[in-house]
């Protein structure tokens, strides 16, 4: 077989390597030049596609399951719980004691003892037992007890202000649209994180398939410089086409150093969002290769474009965040709009002696053993308190106006990733077509360089657009990644980033 015949055969094999579905494209060109060898035998050279696969889901789950912002992002939705939790403690019962003793000159003026169980009630009152005892020669007449002491049951009521909400409510109110803010922001983060994975290791897929296509056009130009230079000795061709060859060999040689440097800083890139089960910065296996089965190259069915929409406006964990807020905002302008009322709080208790016969709750001893306040007080202007509604309301109205603007970004977002993902499926299969017809023409250029009807620059300009086309068809797969992490981001949905 010719010797140029031979590389024709080799090119047509190497091609399967790195596009398997363009086989059957180039069947006619292989049928033309003769019966294929294998393509180290006739390369010398073994293209590196080898490797242990790193499939995108597997990065995916061990990210998530180890990297430190992953951890915090936990730790995140913890601590808005946590400040959750001390926000009931406003509702917490108390109990509180107090002895007071005085004595002088061998007679004890005053012995007080009084103690108290607080129990405050979810609608802004308070139940209250006490046990008050009193001895001592000199004492205030009007904490007189018997030498039992006294108990007594009763509850505080807001009449005026509080009647609504309080302090304590509303700060509960508050912190369960923290702890919603917590989650949100837990999830934000985490979405953050994969959609800056993706793209990584998009960029991964890339530098390794450009380093793959750059290994192939190199060893296709050497083996045309020997085969040149053997034309040459047989005085089949000018000894020129050898300087083209190597120039071409060495142009060639040049983008495979490119190609070799960027996988080699993509896979650094990529090392970083790996980490070990026990916290530990863990390193990429040096013979690990990107594979994107399980990312899912196609676009979204249009009927599903309402769908995903909707599902991007009610997830979002940004809009999450200001709804969070809005009910934060709402919750402190009710309480200041409290304040405009006057304050007023009834006050009402039963007592009894300790060691009464008499049932505690008959009402005819409770007529004449009770203990009763009202207090009442108010400003006259409410300049302090219409100043601070006035700043809640406008509080208020700011958030939701970012609310809209959020969602109206939100909604935009989402059609963006959406037409993304549909525009690269609609370009990749248009790639696709264009390296095998770059191919075509190349093999058909080196058919006619071959019956002398060509040139060796033409053969090789012709040879480089295959490269190249390889190279943007490895281009856009790897965007697919970063479509993906968007249509996360957009959405909140981490589904959407992997396909089963």
């Amino acid at each position: 077989m010719h010797p140029l015949a031979r590389w024709v055969t080799a090119s047509t094999i190497i091609a399967t390597l790195f596009l398997p579905d363009v086989a059957s494209a180039q069947a006619d060109s292989t049928r033309a030049i003769g019966t294929a060898t294998s393509t180290s035998a006739l390369l010398g050279v073994r293209v590196d596609t080898s490797g242990t696969p790193y499939t995108f889901p597997a990065f995916i789950d061990e990210l998530l399951g180890n990297h430190p912002v992953a951890q915090q992002a936990r730790l995140v939705a913890e601590q808005a719980r946590a400040e959750l939790r001390m926000a009931w403690g406003a509702f917490d019962p108390k109990v509180s004691a107090k002895w007071d003793q005085k004595r002088s000159g061998g007679t004890e003026y005053y012995n007080y003892l009084n103690s108290e169980l607080k129990i405050p009630l979810p609608i802004g009152a308070d139940v209250t037992l006490a046990y008050d005892r009193t001895m001592g020669r000199y004492f205030n007449p009007d904490r007189r007890t018997d030498g039992n002491g006294t108990f007594a049951a009763g509850i505080s009521i807001p009449l005026g202000q509080r009647i609504i909400t309080d302090e304590r409510r509303t700060a509960l109110t508050q912190a369960r649209a923290a702890r919603d803010a917590g989650d949100a922001e837990r999830l934000g983060i985490v979405n953050k994180l994969l959609y800056s994975a993706a793209k990584d290791y998009g960029s991964w897929y890339e530098s390794w398939r450009r380093r793959a296509i750059a290994q192939e056009g190199e060893a296709l130009a050497a083996f045309r410089l020997q085969a040149v230079r053997a034309r040459v000795n047989n005085g089949e061709s000018a000894p020129i086409d050898t300087v083209e060859a190597l120039l071409e060999l060495q142009r060639r040689q040049v983008s495979r150093y490119e190609a070799e440097a960027s996988f080699y800083m993509s896979s650094l890139h990529l090392t970083a969002y790996l980490w070990d089960p026990e916290g530990r910065p863990a390193s990429l296996p040096d013979d690990a290769k990107p594979v994107l089965h399980g990312l899912g190259r196609g676009g979204i069915d249009s009927t599903q474009l309402s769908a995903l929409v909707d599902r991007a406006v009610q997830r979002n964990p940004e809009l999450a965040k200001v709804q969070a807020k809005i009910r934060q905002a709402s919750a402190e302008r009710l309480l200041a709009a409290q304040g405009i009322l006057p304050f007023a709080e009834g006050k009402l208790a039963g007592i009894a002696e300790r060691g009464s016969d008499e049932s505690f709750f008959n009402r005819d001893r409770l007529d004449d053993n009770y203990k009763a306040a009202l207090v009442i007080s108010s400003p006259l202007l409410f300049l302090k308190e219409t100043g601070k509604f006035n700043a809640t309301d406008a509080k208020l109205d700011f958030q939701r106006l970012e609310r809209d603007l959020v969602r109206r970004d939100i909604e935009i977002d989402a059609r963006t990733a959406i037409f993304d993902l549909a525009n690269l499926q609609r370009l990749l299969v248009a790639q696709e077509a264009n390296v095998r017809n770059a191919r075509l023409l190349r093999d058909a250029e080196q058919v006619r360089f071959e019956n002398g009807e060509s040139t060796l620059l033409i053969l090789n300009l012709r040879e480089r657009l295959v490269l190249d086309e390889a190279g943007k068809l490895a281009s856009l797969e790897a965007k697919v990644a970063s479509a993906r992490g968007a249509l996360v981001l957009a959405t909140g949905d981490r589904s959407l980033l992997t396909i089963p």
